[in-house]
């Protein structure tokens, strides 16, 4: 049975990232873009599914002065214990928290803005939806929060608008670390695995990124393959990521360790953000076709090369060890002078935990 599973899953891999002609954007470390308005995305929803009330949010007279919720556009509910519960900071459960929350979001990324909505309380939900209504469709041409406070100015009071679209999140410098320690018997060449062979069920990093373990419980792949990359050229990518054994599909975040062809020779190795250096560790969120969303982390640090032999197929190996790296979301990457998501052509994931 293990053996069959594990061939199912190789192929929702080639699924996954799909025959797509090498459009592969790892071959790249940008990404596609953040959208300074991401807090103004929020998914869509049918209306059957609207989030339910809390009974005593409105008095009488104020459901008469307040705009109905209509089930318009709005975060999906969650109904689980944790999402409402007195463990949160109380910052993040109220209208101004999910805002502020939202800004760390990238793009239209609906499981971060649902995250960040459900961490609300059932009153500070409603302001928020209602907030959203008006903005949505007064501010859609002047999405500040000088528009917010003219033309919504009940639901701006109530939510601290101003306050929201100014809130810097503080993002710790190293934002966590990592360890090394993988054995590889398989290189492929500049494609993904289709055997169990071509495999590791170990992860070749462990360690955790801010307070989240960066190898999350469950099935993790590793594998490591030959590219040429854009601006470093020939490489040797090792890749780990989670998988969803229920959905049958990878998950993020996903690590990868890119090392220069030449480089990948027994002996010490340096991993870090500056041009030249001979290896590059990030972590990222990607899309269905493997596209980088936005990066968590980029690590400095270093790792030993056991012992590597560079040839595709079978008896290509690569053995990784005593190394370790300390990681650094791109807002603050003291090395390159804070934030440098400029610098680096890249967005940041959220961080909020």
């Amino acid at each position: 049975m293990k053996r069959f599973s594990l061939f199912a899953m190789f192929a929702a891999i080639l699924f996954f990232v799909g025959c797509g002609g090498g459009g592969n954007k790892y071959d790249e470390y940008g990404d596609t873009g953040r959208d300074d308005d991401s807090a103004d995305t929020v998914p869509d929803k049918d209306s059957s599914d609207t989030a339910e009330e809390p009974a005593d949010s409105d008095t009488d007279a104020d459901a008469d002065a307040r705009p109905d919720d209509d089930g318009g556009e709005e975060p999906e509910d969650n109904d689980s214990d944790a999402d409402n519960s007195s463990s949160h900071n109380d910052f993040w459960s109220t209208c101004e928290g999910i805002i502020a929350c939202t800004k760390g979001c990238v793009g239209d990324d609906s499981n971060c803005i649902n995250s960040c909505y459900n961490r609300g309380s059932d009153e500070e939900q409603l302001y928020y939806r209602r907030w959203r209504e008006c903005f949505n469709e007064k501010c859609a041409e002047n999405k500040t929060a000088e528009c917010s406070a003219e033309q919504c100015a009940e639901w701006d009071e109530l939510c601290k608008v101003a306050e929201a679209f100014e809130y810097n999140l503080d993002i710790p410098a190293p934002y966590g670390n990592v360890n090394f320690a993988g054995d590889f018997s398989f290189i492929l060449n500049n494609g993904y695995p289709t055997a169990e062979s071509q495999i590791s069920l170990k992860g070749f990093v462990s360690g955790k990124i801010s307070s989240t373990p960066i190898t999350p419980g469950g099935t993790i792949i590793s594998f490591v393959r030959t590219t040429n990359d854009q601006l470093e050229g020939n490489v040797v990518e090792v890749y780990q990521l989670p998988y969803n054994i229920e959905a049958k599909k990878p998950e993020n975040p996903v690590v990868i360790l890119r090392i220069k062809t030449d480089s990948a020779v027994e002996g010490t190795h340096n991993v870090g953000v500056k041009e030249g250096i001979e290896a590059k560790l990030i972590v990222v969120d990607v899309d269905s076709q493997f596209n980088i969303l936005c990066h968590h982390a980029f690590g400095i640090g270093s790792f030993k090369i056991d012992k590597a032999v560079i040839e595709t197929g079978s008896a290509g190996t690569l053995n990784l060890s005593q190394g370790s790296a300390e990681l650094f979301n791109p807002q603050n990457i003291p090395e390159l002078g804070g934030d440098a998501t400029e610098i680096l052509g890249v967005s940041s994931c959220s961080i909020i935990q």
